[in-house]
């Protein structure tokens, strides 16, 4: 049997930052990964025509950009070619009847933006990073922090108490309030709101679920400060950079390889087998980039090792919603009805709040959405070299679509039994494009080819993305923070003492920051030391 000092489940931005941590302190690592090449959500493909170079699943690397380790790993990722590119322009929303604004990493001039469109509004923003930033140490704490440590359960209580212990903190009331109490008590200018809004569907929310309002103050503050960046090359660049790493290391990766069993003896995990029959030790830890239902209810089904408590808490994991993506490749830039978005690097095109919530709601009742909330990225606006001189590619991403339909909403498209065929796939894409179309006038006489990724392609692409959630899991407050990935474990540390969890299901959730692999490498380098 061969031996590691670690064995990792999956190569997603989690484990690559995980795995990278170890090897740099010395420890022997294998990766195994079921795809043809590590990385995750980081794919770069040319899938529409040659010389466009399109980012498949994620593409925007805000949350790796301000994560703990890139900040540790930033100068060595460099080295192995990672390059992220910005603008001082990230984010925009497109509404009909011409409307438009945008959001710069500039606060003064989105304060200046924010009045135009109402008086009143730019010192809203304003204050309300005054009062986010009260909080700050703490916030940023937790996020890179294991919320079973004692100290983060002070600093928790710290945020959600009074002083003197006897009442609740005004945070917590700010910390539990939905994105819509939050835009429409705060800001005047259905523009301003509208440019805020679509981004809690980036964070699995809907614009009326508890806590969402925090989601969208967190992105704000996340757009503003550290704008949307990508990797020159493409997302995967970053997955490239992260393997070049481990590997000069000495950190080994195995790919087209699935992990079909935890090994336990004595109970502890001491390693993994294969679907091809290969098995491998591990000598310190077992880590599982997985779901909770995966990794209780398959990895270690042949075990009587896990508490019924646990199987029965993982069987009632739940998934969120899906995205519907179109990836174009176009013969000129786009030129929107508003010129200032041609500069933007993410555009949401939407009809304001009240569309997000039909959207969702929709979505939620298992219905085609009728007007899709879209967001459209343009990768070529920071990083030409992805598209031959003078063209470029986008993304659309319908942000908030159903795994399977009953009914179209607008009664339009024949959604057959509901799953996602090809034909139903081009309808709602020209639906998706129809839309966009309204909002960038040379958008369709540029189109020079399309590729399509719907939820169950999703789900194909990748274990963890069950009925095709990308964000592996519901995020609603009840299953997230210390509810993260199961009321009986809130934590990376499983039930069994050497086998951990990360990714997604785990804390901090969604997104490509790496950040739970983080966690758990400072956590068990820490307690081996």
């Amino acid at each position: 049997m061969k031996s590691y000092d670690a064995v990792i489940i999956g190569t997603g931005p989690n484990a690559l930052v995980n795995a990278a941590l170890l090897t740099k302190a010395g420890w022997s690592v294998l990766m195994l990964e079921k795809s043809d090449r590590p990385g995750g959500g980081l794919r770069s493909q040319e899938i529409t025509q040659p010389g466009f170079l399109h980012d498949v699943y994620a593409g925007f690397l805000i949350l790796f950009a301000i994560s703990p380790g890139y900040a540790e790993l930033a100068k060595e990722l460099t080295d192995f070619g990672l390059v992220l590119a910005n603008s001082g322009n990230p984010a925009g929303v497109s509404l009909p009847g011409d409307k438009a604004t945008l959001i710069t990493t500039d606060m003064s001039a989105n304060m200046a933006e924010a009045d135009r469109l109402s008086v009143g509004d730019g010192a809203a923003w304003a204050n309300m990073f005054q009062q986010l930033g009260q909080y700050a140490n703490e916030l940023f704490g937790l996020s890179a922090m294991d919320l079973t440590l004692p100290v983060a359960r002070q600093m928790i209580h710290k945020l959600m108490m009074s002083p003197d212990g006897a009442n609740a903190s005004p945070f917590s009331n700010e910390f539990l309030v939905s994105a819509r109490t939050l835009l429409e008590s705060t800001f005047t200018s259905d523009v301003w709101r509208a440019v805020l809004a679509p981004w809690v569907l980036h964070g699995g929310h809907g614009p009326e679920e508890t806590n969402s309002g925090y989601g969208v103050q967190m992105f704000a503050l996340g757009v503003q400060n550290a704008g949307l960046p990508v990797a020159v090359g493409g997302a995967e660049m970053m997955a490239k950079a992260l393997a070049g790493l481990i590997k000069s290391k000495g950190g080994k990766i195995i790919t087209n390889t699935t992990v079909n069993k935890i090994l336990v003896k004595n109970g502890k995990a001491v390693g993994v087998t294969t679907e091809e029959g290969e098995e491998y030790h591990a000598k310190r830890v077992v880590i599982a980039t997985t779901t909770p239902d995966q990794l209780y209810l398959k990895l270690l089904a042949h075990t009587d090792i896990v508490p019924p408590l646990i199987k029965k808490q993982a069987q009632k994991f739940r998934y969120g919603h899906s995205v519907f993506s179109i990836h174009l490749a176009l013969s000129e830039p786009p030129k929107w009805h508003d010129e200032r978005l041609n500069k933007v690097t993410y555009t949401h095109v939407t009809s304001g709040l009240d569309g997000l919530s039909r959207n969702y709601n929709q979505t939620t009742c298992s219905l085609l959405p009728s007007e899709p909330v879209i967001g459209v990225g343009t990768p070529t606006t920071l990083d030409p070299s992805r598209a031959p001189e003078g063209k470029a590619i986008m993304v659309l991403q319908g942000l908030d679509t159903p795994y399977r339909m009953r009914e179209d909403s607008a009664g339009k498209i024949d959604v057959g039994e509901g799953f996602w065929s090809e034909d139903l796939k081009n309808r709602y894409a020209d639906r998706m494009i129809d839309l966009v179309g309204s909002r960038i006038p040379n958008l369709k006489s540029s189109i020079l080819g399309r590729a399509l990724i719907s939820p169950l392609d999703l789900e194909k692409g990748n274990l963890n993305w069950r009925f095709g959630d990308p964000y592996s899991g519901s995020h609603d407050i009840s299953q997230h923070y210390i509810y993260r990935p199961l009321p009986s474990q809130s934590g990376h540390q499983t039930v069994i003492p050497n086998l951990f969890m990360i990714g997604a299901s785990t804390y901090p959730g969604l997104g490509l920051g790496g950040t739970s692999g983080y966690i758990v490498a400072k956590k068990i380098l820490s307690e081996a030391s």
